[in-house]
Parts: C-alpha cells; structure tokens; sequence
C-alpha cells in the first residue's frame, strides 16, 4: 500500500455516510477511555477506611507475620520467666475459681499451640500471594488482548488520516510500547511500587493517545474533500 494510495483514501475524501461510520466509531473509542477513567476512580481513586494511614485509623491491627512472630517468642518468654506466672481460674465445683500454676509442660504446650497458629497465618498468607498473582496474569492477559484490537481498530482508521508520517510514526510506536508497559504494570501490581507506578504512568498515556488520535480523526471528518 503506497502513500499515493493512502493519500486518496483519506478520510476527508470518503462520502457522508463512511463519515458517520468513522465518526461514530471514534465517538465509540472516546466512550471506551471515558468508562476506563471512570472504572480506575472507582478502584483506585476513592480513599476508603482501608486505604487510610495507621496513625488515621481508630484500631490499627498489625499483619506483617514477623512481627506477630516476634511478639509470640517474647510473650512466650515472659510467661516462662515469671515464676508467679498463673492459667486463667476454672469456675467449676472441683476447682471454685482457684488460680492454676503455669508449669514447663504448659508453657511447652502454648508455645506448640502459638507455633501452629504462626504456620496456619504463613500459609493463608502464601496462598493469598499466589492467588493474587495469578489474579494479576489474567488481568494482565484481558487487558492485552483488548487494548491490541484498540490499537488496531483507531491505527487502522488513524492510518487514512491527513496527519504527516513522522506523526503517525511516533503514535504507532508510542502506543504498541505503552500496551507492553501497561501489560507489564498489570503482572506485577501490588508487589513493588515500579510496577503500580509503570501501570499508572502507561495508563494515562494510552488514554492520551486514543484521545489525541481520535482528535486528529475529527478533524479530518470536518475537512472538505480534496479535488482530484
């Protein structure tokens, strides 16, 4: 396909009704970035309860599993250390409340107990990480194969504008390398701040693509025809 040809096949030259396809079908592609905005507010734009810092939070409860480790080893310890170191009392006829002292065999039998709830936590905790990364991949791989069939569509009518070479040169490139970033960011969400800024950076840029070109298409729509 040469540049003669294209240059013939300009959008401007095409009768009204491939103009109200185009023109509809650019107005379609501007609903699709204004619903992506929409739906990245929605998730990531509004600050709930959760998302808020700890020193906002009213009960701020800690998570990281190495801290909750440290802090069993050393209660564990302490309970052991202390010689007046008493179970909680068993109101029953038998014992009527009386205080029961902690022996070496209950202090064992806790830290057991403390141990195997470590270990429940740590493998919730992996299998959450797997999930979430396997979570990532098929967003990742929805999002890819969406935003190539964008590309394709908008470039293929972007193909046929009046815009200069180098212009649509840089577009084209500028679009394909930020649908890989995106891809990229999408994998590797939540696991490192690159990743969540690469995917947010990406983001806007595809969007500010798909609007720039679509802009550049409208304007084409609005020229009149050139006389051969």
């Amino acid at each position: 396909m040469s540049d003669n040809f294209l240059e013939k096949q300009q959008i401007r030259n095409l009768p009204p009704y491939g103009k109200l396809f185009v023109g509809i079908f650019t107005s379609l592609m501007l609903l699709v970035c204004f619903w992506a905005v929409w739906i990245f507010y929605e998730t990531s734009g509004k600050v709930g309860e959760g998302d808020l810092p700890l020193y906002l939070k009213a009960d701020s409860v800690m998570t990281d599993s190495a801290s909750l480790h440290e802090e069993l080893v050393k209660d564990i310890e302490e309970i052991a250390s202390d010689s007046e170191a008493v179970q909680a009392p068993v109101w029953d006829s038998f014992d009527a409340g009386e205080d029961i002292p902690l022996d070496s065999a209950e202090v064992a039998r806790i830290a057991l107990m403390a141990l195997a709830q470590q270990k429940e936590i740590d493998a919730a905790q992996h299998v959450e990480e797997e999930s979430h990364f396997r979570h990532n991949l098929g967003l990742a791989h929805t999002h890819v194969n969406g935003q190539t069939l964008l590309f394709f569509a908008i470039g293929f009518v972007f193909l046929f504008t009046s815009a200069p070479v180098t212009t649509k040169k840089i577009l084209f490139w500028l679009f394909g390398l930020t649908i890989v970033a995106h891809t990229v960011g999408l994998t590797g969400q939540g696991y490192c701040w690159v990743y969540d800024d690469l995917l947010a950076i990406s983001g806007v840029l595809l969007l500010g693509i798909i609007a720039y070109m679509a802009f550049l298409i409208f304007v084409d729509l609005g020229k009149k025809p050139v006389n051969e």
